[in-house]
């Protein structure tokens, strides 16, 4: 063989070794399903609604107008303490959309489908992002409650760019209902359309 040739075959080889690792799921989790857009992982066998992420993916696309590309991987992990020991966050969930993983302690969580299917629109900041979600994904309700019933109380004395600019440092259960409101009734007033633009 050529140099030449071995250090063709040496470069293929490398890139189908990297191809391989990133195909790899993360370390104890074994695949459970496989649909268009996702390839989902769990732990000790638990359950994942393939079909129904499937359905509500195409839905987002749809309803925001922006495709998600490529195939998203989705890790079930049992409660958040086994999420923040894979991803660093405490949570029932969180999205990379820029490498397409949701960890999710949710068979099913429609607000990460948001998350995955908005990250292609761009980053308007955390507040945004979360209120899209929580308009979207958990259908203007927080912990089953109204956003906007919740949200009145907590607004009391707040500003807009306070909420904005405080989000990160704020309550869940409070700035999670406060910008699900928010985001809700720019939807309600301005239609989605433009508020994905």
């Amino acid at each position: 063989m050529s140099k030449k040739a071995r250090t063709v075959a040496m470069a293929a080889a490398a890139v189908l070794a990297g191809v391989s690792i990133q195909a790899a799921p993360l370390p104890g989790f074994a695949l459970k399903a496989q649909t268009e857009h996702f390839s989902f992982y769990s732990r000790d066998n638990a359950k994942v609604e393939a079909d129904k992420a499937e359905k509500f993916l195409g839905e987002v696309q749809n309803l925001l107008g922006s495709r998600f590309s490529g195939k998203a991987e989705y890790y079930r992990y049992q409660n958040p303490q086994e999420l923040a020991a894979g991803t660093g966050t405490y949570a029932a969930g969180i999205t990379y959309p820029r490498s397409g993983q949701i960890h999710s302690t949710e068979s099913f969580h429609a607000h990460e489908i948001v998350h995955l299917v908005a990250g292609q629109l761009g980053n308007p900041g955390t507040f945004f992002q979360e209120g899209l979600a929580v308009a979207i994904g958990n259908q203007a309700k927080w912990q089953g409650k109204d956003v906007n019933k919740l949200a009145k109380d907590l607004a009391k004395g707040v500003t807009v760019s306070m909420l904005v600019a405080s989000f990160d440092r704020m309550d869940t259960d409070s700035s999670y209902a406060l910008a699900g409101s928010f985001v809700a009734s720019l939807i309600k007033s301005h239609g989605v359309a433009k508020v994905a633009d």
